[in-house]
């Protein structure tokens, strides 16, 4: 969508990125959560900055006239899309990079741990999210996306509804959004304590690097939640309730296929 035809007074922050791509950017720029914290108002998250919403829309323009690969308008995109795109581009990174920052981590915290003891904790945080973010990971490709996947199988072909062993996907997906939440947590942690990861003096290239990638790497998972919480998961729910909350739809009777399928947007 224009920046131009959206009205940013009164919208929630996830509702501008998911309609306004290019405010990602801004919104990484001026530290305002556009993931987790997508249901806040433009308002509200815009005062928090210290700034006013023109000022947003000033460097909006300027963002919006410089191309980005996160500049992609996910309406018009299937689910099964979006989920691939999520597992190849996303999940592949994350698994690969918190490889690479355990390792970095653990040297740095053992060669300067000492003369920088947040590095300790660095260290510390980068174990957790990685003990996080693996598990859930691996849910989401073994149950929830394939669940979703089949509702657009449905939806497109008909036949009956899956009936998932987790009775609603909005159970997952508060689950998955809870896990976001502590994601996003330590990810603010990180930020705080190396103070916008600012490197010390004495920095050496490992020290360097750590830095540099987990910024890299706050800013990737920032866009893998956005996606999830404000496009994903919304449109998973809101299809599967077209379709027939398996939780509440009756037994079947008669003809199974005799009422065709919902159609979606997606």
């Amino acid at each position: 969508m224009s920046t131009t035809m959206m009205n940013l007074s009164g919208r929630t922050v996830g509702e501008v990125a998911t309609e306004i791509p290019a405010a990602i950017r801004v919104f990484e720029k001026w530290g305002i959560d556009y993931c987790c914290g997508g249901k806040m108002t433009m308002e509200k998250a815009v005062a928090a900055s210290g700034r006013s919403i023109e000022d947003f829309e000033l460097d909006l323009a300027a963002s919006a006239s410089v191309p980005s690969k996160i500049d992609r308008d996910w309406s018009a995109e299937s689910l099964q899309a979006i989920s691939r795109f999520i597992v190849d581009t996303y999940h592949v990174y994350t698994r690969e990079e918190l490889e690479t920052l355990l390792a970095l981590s653990e040297k740095v915290d053992r060669v300067h741990g000492q003369n920088h003891p947040e590095v300790v904790r660095v260290h510390q945080l980068i174990q957790g999210l990685a003990n996080d973010m693996r598990p859930h990971m691996l849910k989401e490709e073994q149950v929830l996306f394939p669940y979703v996947d089949e509702l657009d199988r449905v939806q497109t072909s008909g036949g009956p509804a899956p009936m998932p062993f987790f009775g609603t996907v909005k159970n997952p997906v508060r689950m998955m959004m809870l896990e976001h939440d502590a994601v996003g947590a330590m990810l603010a942690e990180l930020r705080e304590i190396t103070k916008g990861f600012a490197l010390p003096a004495d920095a050496c290239f490992s020290y360097t690097q750590l830095y540099t990638r987990l910024g890299e790497f706050e800013a990737k998972t920032h866009e893998h939640v956005h996606l999830e919480n404000n496009v994903y998961f919304p449109a998973a729910v809101a299809l599967e309730e077209k379709i027939g909350d398996p939780t509440t739809a009756s037994a079947p009777t008669g003809d199974a296929h005799a009422a065709g399928p919902c159609g979606c947007s997606h």
